[in-house]
């Protein structure tokens, strides 16, 4: 069976700030019909209006720079923390942007997942550009 999409989910700490009975979740996705991408998904569970939340696509290249050093630029960036080993996303929303951190290796399992369906460098197929341009095209 061929792995179309491959997700992980993760519940930030937020420090109690979001009270009682409230998470906010990250969801990394990535899809081989557009394996150039990556969409962050930040929610609330329960939703409520005061919480983060948005929908983000980085490159999956970036997220790999991500891990190393600062990147990004636009609506997502991206800082490695080595004391703490986690990466911090500063995703800009109407308002202030949300930060948010997540495990290291969390990020390097999701990006080993995706690297076994579709390898680095091997995604320049005329799918992955006709994908890259409708969500460009989709973006205007």
């Amino acid at each position: 069976m061929v792995q179309d999409e491959v997700a992980s989910e993760v519940v930030l700490d937020d420090g109690r700030l979001t009270g009682r009975g409230h998470t906010t979740v990250l969801r990394l996705s990535w899809h081989r019909d557009d394996p150039l991408a990556v969409a962050l998904t930040l929610t609330a569970e329960p939703d409520h209006p005061s919480l983060p939340r948005g929908a983000w696509v980085i490159l999956r290249d970036f997220l790999r720079y991500g891990l190393e050093e600062p990147t990004g630029d636009g609506e997502v960036r991206m800082r490695p923390d080595d004391q703490l080993d986690r990466i911090w996303f500063e995703l800009e929303r109407p308002g202030r942007a949300a930060c948010v951190s997540v495990e290291r290796p969390l990020v390097r399992d999701f990006l080993s997942r995706t690297d076994a369906v579709v390898p680095s460098g091997e995604e320049r197929s005329s799918d992955a550009i006709d994908a890259l341009l409708a969500r460009l095209l989709q973006a205007d």
